[in-house]
């Protein structure tokens, strides 16, 4: 049997031991909460480490890259002369062709009805303004003057008898009646002469007047339809203006028909193509108005595009355009036009490249084969107040040194003066922003 004394001491011990499996927990517990929060108070307070750069004299570009679209430059494009049926190809796009050589050759019944038309217009027009050139000699004007000069002559005739009749009456040797018949026919030619004068005027006025300017406003007009049409059928047969590579044109510019064909209707100033050789393709692109003063002509470019991806297409900017274009809805800032022309493309290129393809624009606006670069961090400050810390590489102290800034880009900043080769830079990024406690 268990004393009572036994049934204690055991008690005793259970009770020891749970003060120090509690005390023990208490400890843990108190020990992780310490941890959690030196850890979470040593994050805003870390310092980052002091960084360093040696200045040394290296190749230094500035780029700016802007968006642009591939188009035929001047003397490229090729279209179709008028309104008509395609005859026959002469050639296949992304192949070379020869300057004179024949691309296409188009129908010309249309265009000859309409030329025959054309001149027999211009016929008239001309009988016409030749007419009312020699107007003062012509039949109408004679006619007036005939019945000018019948009215006159009348008139004279009439009077002179009139005289002879009044002497008469006043010897008592014709009766009064008659005398008096004369004057009225005299009264009635008088009449008719003044209208003779002035139908005789009113033809004249004509010759000179609204008339004659229409019918020489007509002849042009006439003539000038007549040579264009002669032009138009003069071009029935396209040929190539410069020598190079035909290249595509894009869908959207020949009512979703991507090539020519034989038996294909077009119209006048339809695209056909591009010969893309030298200054034949172009890429034309829109700079911010801050941008337009750094791009000059001259300046080289690199296009690239998703409609022709793994080719890099050298080339240089050949025009800015004097006049800004105001802002949009779309567009809040003001832009200027720029074209690039495209140079050295081989056949395959050509080939590759259609009208109307967007292009990715990379222009080198500045370049230094051998540039002093600092990393945009270790600048303090801005121009004209610009500066670095240097470090001594003997003594390992720092001093303050003010610097002129060049041209600037992602991956450093030109140094004008204020540093040389060898100099050691060092800055202190900032340090990172602590994040919420979760």
């Amino acid at each position: 049997m268990v004393s009572g004394s036994q049934v204690l001491r055991s008690l005793n011990a259970r009770r020891r031991m749970a003060a120090i499996v509690a005390v023990c927990l208490l400890v843990v517990v108190a020990i992780t909460m310490a941890a959690h929060r030196r850890g979470k108070a040593a994050t805003p307070t870390d310092t980052p480490a002091e960084q360093s750069a040696v200045i040394q004299a290296r190749p230094f570009v500035s780029t700016l890259g802007v968006a642009g679209v591939i188009a035929a430059g001047p003397g490229g494009e090729v279209v179709a002369p008028f309104d008509g049926v395609v005859r026959s190809v002469g050639f296949v796009y992304g192949q070379p062709v020869e300057q004179g050589q024949e691309l296409a050759r188009f129908d010309i019944a249309d265009v000859t009805s309409r030329r025959n038309e054309a001149e027999a217009a211009a016929v008239r027009a001309a009988q016409a303004s030749a007419d009312y050139a020699a107007w003062a000699s012509g039949p109408d004007v004679s006619r007036a003057r005939r019945a000018e000069a019948m009215a006159t002559s009348d008139l004279q005739d009439t009077q002179r008898k009139l005289d002879e009749t009044r002497g008469l009456l006043d010897r008592g040797l014709v009766p009064r009646g008659e005398y008096d018949g004369l004057v009225r026919q005299r009264q009635n030619q008088a009449v008719a002469l003044a209208a003779a004068q002035q139908d005789l005027a009113a033809v004249l006025r004509r010759g000179q007047g609204a008339d004659r300017r229409v019918a020489s406003l007509e002849l042009l007009n006439a003539r000038a339809r007549l040579a264009e049409l002669n032009d138009q059928l003069a071009g029935a047969v396209v040929r190539a203006p410069v020598a190079g590579v035909m290249v595509r044109p894009p869908a959207d510019k020949l009512d979703a028909v991507t090539a020519i064909h034989p038996g294909l209707q077009m119209t006048r100033g339809q695209l056909i193509g591009a010969i893309a050789g030298r200054g034949a393709l172009v890429v034309a692109f829109r700079l911010g108005e801050a941008d337009a003063n750094r791009v000059k002509p001259g300046q080289s470019v690199t296009v690239t595009g998703p409609g022709f991806s793994g080719l890099a297409l050298r080339g240089r900017v050949t025009a800015l355009a004097g006049e800004a274009t105001p802002p949009s809805p779309g567009n809040p800032g003001s832009t200027v036009a720029a074209t690039a022309r495209l140079e050295g493309l081989s056949p395959d290129q050509a080939a590759a490249v259609r009208i109307g393809m967007t292009a990715n624009v990379v222009i080198d606006l500045y370049r230094n084969p051998s540039a002093l670069v600092a990393p945009p961090a270790a600048i303090q400050g801005a121009a004209p107040s610009a500066s670095v810390t240097v470090r001594d590489s003997r003594t390992g102290k720092t001093r303050r040194a003010a610097v002129r800034l060049g041209q600037v880009a992602p991956d450093g900043v030109e140094i004008l003066s204020g540093l040389k080769p060898g100099d050691v830079v060092v800055w202190t990024p900032p340090a990172p922003i602590p994040t919420a406690a979760s």
